[in-house]
């Protein structure tokens, strides 16, 4: 059960910081709407934004963790943890530097279509200050792996609700003097703050500087450059969609992000959580069948009931999140076709980063590399196909995204598949499915409802049907709450 412990208390904090996240992107969307401003920022933005991702969501701690259990293990946890954040900071400074120089080349790459457009100066502008995010971004991500090798998973999944916090008070305070610049400076101020949040639940950490190259500095190295290539792969599918985006009419980009940022939501709470627990389990010697299938089983069970649930509720999501000031009807109905669209991917997605682990636990970096590497060739072709062939537009975009989640879990399933307990997988699946459909069912029934009547009401019907047909990782995980409830009455 730790491994579900863990994976619930990194999902409830991604849970928190994603809804934090959303009242920072409301504001963005009540002052900014669609408009020039947002694809600019949203240009500028995507290179940092994808970093975070890249370090904080499993790069560096896919490589990370299982070297610096290993240190602790022998002794050598002061050594090898003060070297590698010597050379780790220098390196996180040079590449910061780096592109603050190279902003103008890096947007034009990023989004070539805006070239041409009335507002590529003003992102060139705001990428020389936004991406200074990288170097805050960076430290945050190397002090969260060191928490989660400690068993600490709800603290840094909780510093981007800190992030988004600040960002969201200051484009409030900042919005109406200052206009787009409150939006540099919430990125700026808020990766700050993140930062000092991980700083201060650090104590006990023997973080210092030291020059001397720890023997495992070396294998750090040899094992994050693929595990990053693998993740960095994984993101250019955001970097695939504003590329093409940049292409079709203003407003797209914006788009893409604000559904974007909803589809995080259940994908960041379910999938990030169990993959980070998953590698730890795995990276401790637990037993790869049992922790594995267990994984998956979790997954399955929270994010087949999710993808129903964006494709009943997408356009009601939007219009709670989103609709208010200069966000107009029209951007609405958009916004909540093409949130349709990413969620047909969550279920593939959720399960592609658990069966990631897999490979990251045993120092195999290089396979999840492959299977990113083959799914966004597959992207780039089905977006294109379905946007500018089919002409679909945006939402075409958002599917090839989906199309290509089915490509990459595939493939990792085709070299896993021997170590899933597929009997025990088929039992839960057939229950959750049948459970999904009665709530897709329930809540076009409830549609016109308040989400805050509804969205609950089908969870409840979904838990509820579960619980009907007996399905044992719900009971299990209900007994597990109950008992630590009990343990912990007389401090509540």
């Amino acid at each position: 059960m730790g491994l579900i412990k863990h994976s619930i208390a990194f999902s409830v904090a991604t849970f928190i910081s994603r809804a934090v996240g959303y009242v920072r992107d409301a504001l963005i969307a009540y002052y900014f709407g669609v408009s020039s401003i947002t694809d600019a920022f949203f240009v500028a933005f995507r290179l940092p934004n994808t970093f975070r991702r890249l370090f904080g969501e499993g790069g560096f701690n896919a490589a990370f963790v299982p070297i610096y259990a290993k240190n602790t293990k022998e002794g050598k946890e002061k050594e090898f943890l003060q070297s590698t954040f010597t050379y780790y900071l220098l390196i996180n400074l040079f590449t910061t530097l780096l592109l603050v120089l190279f902003a103008e080349q890096i947007i034009s790459l990023i989004a070539p279509g805006i070239k041409a457009k009335s507002y590529f100066d003003l992102a060139v502008f705001m990428g020389k200050w936004i991406f200074l995010y990288l170097f805050f971004v960076g430290l945050s991500a190397f002090f969260m792996a060191v928490l989660n090798t400690k068993g600490v998973f709800f603290v840094p999944a909780f510093a981007q609700a800190v992030f988004n916090a600040v960002f969201s008070l200051t484009i409030t305070v900042g919005s109406n003097s200052l206009g787009y610049y409150s939006l540099i400076a919430g990125v700026l101020v808020g990766g700050l703050f993140q930062l000092l949040f991980h700083v201060f639940f650090l104590k006990g950490a023997p973080i210092g500087i030291s020059f001397k190259r720890h023997s495992d500095v070396k294998l750090l190295l040899k094992r994050l450059l693929p595990a990053l290539m693998g993740f960095g792969i994984a993101q250019l599918s955001f970097f695939i969609d504003t590329f093409l985006a940049s292409f079709l009419a203003l407003g797209s980009i914006s788009y893409l992000y604000y559904a974007n940022r909803i589809f995080q939501l259940p994908l960041g709470a379910i999938s990030v959580g169990m993959a980070n627990s998953l590698l730890s389990a795995l990276s401790h010697g637990e037993d790869k069948t049992k922790s594995t299938t267990l994984a998956l089983r979790f997954i399955l069970l929270l994010s087949f009931p999710a993808v129903v649930g964006l494709l009943v509720f997408a356009e009601q999501i939007v219009e709670l999140l989103y609709g208010r000031g200069m966000f107009l009807e029209n951007d609405v109905k958009v916004v909540g076709m093409v949130l349709q669209a990413y969620s047909l991917g969550l279920v593939f997605f959720s399960l592609q980063k658990a069966l990631s682990s897999v490979f990251f636990a045993r120092g195999d970096t290089f396979t999840p590399v492959k299977a990113s590497f083959w799914g966004i060739i597959f992207e780039g072709l089905t977006a294109y196909l379905y946007a500018f062939v089919l002409k679909l537009g945006v939402i075409g975009l958002a599917l090839g995204t989906a199309s290509s989640s089915v490509f990459s879990f595939a493939y990792l399933l085709k070299k896993t598949y021997k170590i899933i307990d597929w009997r025990d997988i088929f039992s839960g699946m057939v229950k959750i499915v049948f459970a999904s459909l009665l709530m897709g069912w329930f809540g076009f029934t409830l549609k016109g409802i308040s989400l805050l009547i509804s969205i609950p009401a089908c969870a409840l019907a979904y838990f509820a049907v579960l619980l009907l047909l007996r399905e044992k990782l719900l009971i299990l995980a209900l007994a597990y709450g109950n008992r630590l409830t009990k343990k912990h009455k007389g401090v509540l």
